[in-house]
């Protein structure tokens, strides 16, 4: 009984330890020395996204975190500007290609059917780069939010690459069917 006591304990102890490091997400520090002004632990996936929102310009500098990968897994996060879900969603993706490089591109997604081809989203993204280090991927970006709005759906997404730079299709359930919410780059929700 005192040993199933103490492991239990123990147990309580580590998962409350990481959950409370992955809330805290503002203390995290990028190899590139970037800092954010505010951060969002997502609810599924390990996932977190750090932003800085600029008003003048209307423009947000974003890092997407997305851990517990390999590197054989394409991760990507976008905004959804006039939906909720996958279908609209403009994306941010990133994967390490057949030549072993770190590829960042942006993806409209049009079709459940879609293959997160590399194309032009509806809004301009000036920057995109990314890095995968520690079983964990890191999208940065500059975005030009839409006009007049700072308020959008955002969906994340994982899935594993395929016979080079084939990307196959994510998960068909568990938390790969609840990583979407919301957010509000100028009033940090």
């Amino acid at each position: 009984m005192d040993k199933l006591l103490t492991t239990l304990l123990f147990t309580s102890i580590l998962f409350y330890t990481t959950y409370a490091q992955n809330l805290d997400c503002s203390s995290f520090s990028f190899s590139n020395n970037q800092i954010f002004a505010t951060c969002m632990p997502l609810p599924v996936l390990n996932s977190v996204l750090h932003w800085t929102y600029y008003p003048k310009n209307h423009t947000v500098d974003i890092a997407y975190r997305h851990g517990g990968v390999t590197d054989s897994d394409w991760v990507a996060w976008g905004l959804n500007i006039d939906g909720k879900m996958m279908v609209g969603t403009q994306c941010l993706v990133a994967y390490r290609d057949s030549s072993g490089e770190i590829h960042a591109y942006t993806s409209p997604v049009s079709s459940y059917a879609t293959l997160l081809t590399e194309g032009a989203l509806s809004f301009n993204v000036p920057r995109i780069e990314a890095e995968y280090s520690n079983n964990e991927f890191i999208i940065f970006a500059t975005l030009q939010l839409p006009a007049g709005r700072t308020s959008f759906n955002q969906v994340w997404q994982n899935g594993a690459v395929v016979a080079g730079n084939i990307l196959a299709a994510h998960a068909q359930s568990g938390d790969n069917l609840k990583s979407f919410g919301s957010v509000d780059f100028a009033n940090g929700l």
